[in-house]
């Protein structure tokens, strides 16, 4: 019975090439509006927490008050000696971190820096090359700098690779780049300069070596990580320190921006302003061809069809316009994403979840809205029709 079924919804769009066309461009720009939004609330969340996933520490201490990486807030240092007390923990260690100003090598304009800093022969990145650089900072004023900084750095970039080591200016004083490493820019920083925690004491006056940003503590083998966790929570008693698992520590990074920011916001209601919009032209266009063929949907009625049949018509335009509209739409967002990771220096990546997240929308709205244009034909009197 399906396969003789004649496709109504399929020839009536066709017939108004078009209406058919204006259809398909609306919900092609819904779903590319979607697609752009979402994209970069989490490209947002992502780049915050590249930071995170770098370090090496099973475990980390953070304040109550801390947001992200730029605005970790501080904690008393004792409180590192009392996790390193507790059983299962084999070192600990700060991490300091600082947004300062800085001469950029690039324009030799003045602009911002995340400036992180701790002791050079502490481990405290996944990446064992990394830390062999970091090691090597052990002169007064000597930093490493982040490839994947925002902006035009390639000069700069290539004078350090072929061995050079230019000087710039941080907070007026002259730091010299050792080495190079790659972290990536996020929404938050532009450029990270690594250092030593003597360095940054040098080049700001506000340091306070008392005062720790991040505690990285690595545990002995063997020992459970939730343990331990309570336990040091339970040693330090302190209603603005707390301990985290390290993977704790990302997903409650990532949840607060997504559920605190403004910006998150901001994007979340651009996706839904963009399905609004796409919603809007649909309904216009479906409408406009339930008028067109009132009759021919009064006849229907009248010859005993039932109103689930009447809205299946409906709902296979509503399919056609989904197919026809979705596929340009993954397809030119795809081409943006890779626009904008090379523009601003942050990578923008699709996934199947938001790929299939978009397309149930878009089925979702395509189906409300020939929904809403099926409501006068529903309820209409076929002897009032003719």
């Amino acid at each position: 019975m399906l396969k003789r079924r004649t496709p109504l919804g399929w020839l009536q769009l066709a017939h108004h090439k078009s209406r058919f066309a204006v259809a398909i461009a609306g919900v092609a720009f819904a779903g590319i509006l979607v697609f752009m939004q979402l994209g970069f609330l989490n490209m947002l969340i992502d780049t915050t927490v590249t930071i995170h996933k770098k370090l090496d520490a099973d475990i980390v201490l953070v304040s109550i008050d801390g947001r992200d990486m730029v605005n970790a807030g501080s904690f008393p240092r004792r409180r590192l000696l009392q996790a390193l007390g507790v059983e299962g923990v084999a070192d600990v260690e700060a991490l300091y971190i600082r947004n300062v100003q800085w001469i950029k090598p690039s324009d030799r304009e003045s602009g911002a820096v995340l400036v992180l800093a701790l002791r050079p022969d502490f481990p405290g990145f996944l990446d064992p090359e990394l830390n062999a650089q970091v090691a090597t900072l052990t002169l007064p004023g000597s930093a490493l700098f982040d490839v994947g900084s925002r902006g035009d750095y390639t000069a700069f970039i290539e004078e350090v690779a072929a061995g050079a080591r230019p000087q710039t200016e941080v907070n007026g004083k002259r730091v010299t780049i050792e080495g190079l490493f790659h972290f990536g820019a996020s929404f938050a920083a532009e450029s990270i300069l690594l250092t030593s925690a003597d360095t940054l004491g040098i080049l700001d006056g506000q340091y306070d070596a008392g005062a720790v940003s991040i505690g990285l503590v690595q545990l002995a083998p063997g020992y459970d990580v939730a343990e331990v966790v309570a336990a040091i929570n339970a040693v330090i008693g302190d209603d603005e320190t707390i301990a985290r698992s390290r993977e704790d520590f990302i997903d409650h990074s990532r949840s607060r921006l997504a559920v605190d920011s403004p910006i998150s916001f901001v994007f979340s209601f651009g996706a839904v302003i963009g399905l609004i919009v796409g919603t809007v032209i649909v309904v216009q266009i479906l409408t406009s061809d339930v008028q067109d063929h009132m009759a021919e949907y009064a006849t229907f009625k009248a010859m005993g069809f039932k109103t689930g049949y009447l809205l299946g018509i409906v709902y296979e335009q509503s399919a056609v316009l989904t197919l026809f509209g979705f596929l340009p739409a993954l397809g030119t967002s795809l081409l943006l994403y890779e626009v904008i990771s090379a523009g601003v220096g942050m990578e923008m990546t699709m996934t199947w979840e938001r790929v299939l997240t978009v397309l149930g929308l878009t089925i979702a709205m395509c189906a409300f809205s020939g929904t809403l244009a099926m409501r006068r034909v529903v309820a209409a009197d076929p002897a009032e029709v003719f």
